[in-house]
């Protein structure tokens, strides 16, 4: 897998597990009854392994990859690489246990079954699950608090270093955000959305969750567009002349060079689609015309989810280093 590639998939993917972990959150305080959470539980098998095959395009990029991960903590003092792995982890750790007890829960859990069958574990996992089930949302706050606030800032400011003008800017971590909870959020909202459109149950607090939805869409494509913006109009602006090099040959590509292509698909694709999708979800939602607010749902995930694909296809391909435009700015000095 190229190196671009990878990082692409990894970043999305993990931001995008964050989410759902939150939209996890949401329906959990939302879920009034065992019929609410039964309903809600299917959403649950998002985040786990949406951040696994994130790490796995992850660690293909590395030739040793699990040389590579305990290598990228030893360096915690002075690295945000790895502070990121950590908080990673540490995020991970979390929102597996956080599934479990969804999962494993013994009424409605979908694993519950498989569990009961199997004689090593049938008495032992229902029982660590009694024990931790009220401790249940507690674990999922700090899994969100750690994945949003920790790992977000953490991977963000990886990013954001004087080699990398371009992506040394504030822009970086608004764009992370975007992802996490644009992507994350609407990815279960979706995986819901189909669920209600094979068995049409938990009417209102399904209709609560897709309002909470509609409302983080809005204020994640108002951000976006904002986020976009701010990265073209700043871009021209550098504290040194090399850096400023290095920040106009990247706005060059982006607005008129390789990248150009991905950056206005992204704006029509995951701004102005996304946005439609978002109205015509809300006007679904005031109608009570359930089945149309799913199928728009399911609409605004995916083209949320190519939309941030092509703008972290712009975000790593544009990129210009300063070593790149050193040369070329030592010849003119």
């Amino acid at each position: 897998m190229s190196g671009n590639t990878s990082y692409i998939i990894f970043t999305v993917l993990s931001q995008m597990a964050v989410g759902a972990l939150i939209a996890m959150l949401i329906a959990d305080f939302l879920a009034k009854s065992k019929e609410d959470a039964k309903f809600f539980e299917t959403g649950a098998w998002v985040c786990v392994p949406v951040v696994v095959v994130g790490l796995i395009a992850m660690l293909s990029h590395e030739a040793r990859p699990f040389l590579a991960m305990l290598t990228m903590n030893n360096h915690l003092a002075t690295s945000w690489l790895s502070r990121e792995v950590l908080a990673l982890t540490l995020f991970v750790i979390l929102a597996v246990v956080y599934t479990a007890l969804w999962v494993c829960e013994s009424e409605y859990g979908s694993l519950r079954g498989i569990i009961s069958k199997i004689p090593v574990i049938s008495a032992l996992i229902p029982a660590l699950v009694k024990i931790f089930m009220p401790l249940r949302k507690i674990i999922g706050v700090l899994a969100a608090v750690m994945g949003f606030v920790v790992y977000l800032y953490a991977s963000a400011t990886s990013y954001m270093m004087y080699t990398m003008p371009a992506w040394n800017q504030p822009t970086t971590l608004l764009f992370f955000i975007v992802t996490t909870l644009l992507a994350g959020v609407t990815a279960v909202a979706a995986v819901l959305s189909v669920k209600y459109l094979m068995k049409k149950e938990a009417d209102k607090s399904f209709t609560t969750f897709l309002w909470a939805t509609t409302g983080i869409g809005v204020a994640m494509v108002v951000l976006l567009a904002v986020a976009v913006y701010a990265n073209i109009t700043m871009l021209p602006i550098a504290s040194t002349e090399m850096a400023k090099m290095a920040q106009l040959a990247t706005l060059e590509d982006m607005l008129h060079g390789e990248h150009a292509t991905f950056l206005w698909l992204r704006v029509v694709i995951g701004i102005g689609l996304v946005l439609v999708c978002l109205v015509g979800l809300a006007l679904a939602l005031i109608k009570k015309s359930m089945s149309t607010a799913a199928i728009l749902a399911i609409a605004v995930f995916v083209f949320a989810f190519i939309g941030e694909l092509l703008g972290r296809t712009v975000f790593f391909g544009s990129i210009v280093p300063l070593s790149e435009v050193m040369p070329h700015f030592l010849s003119i000095v």
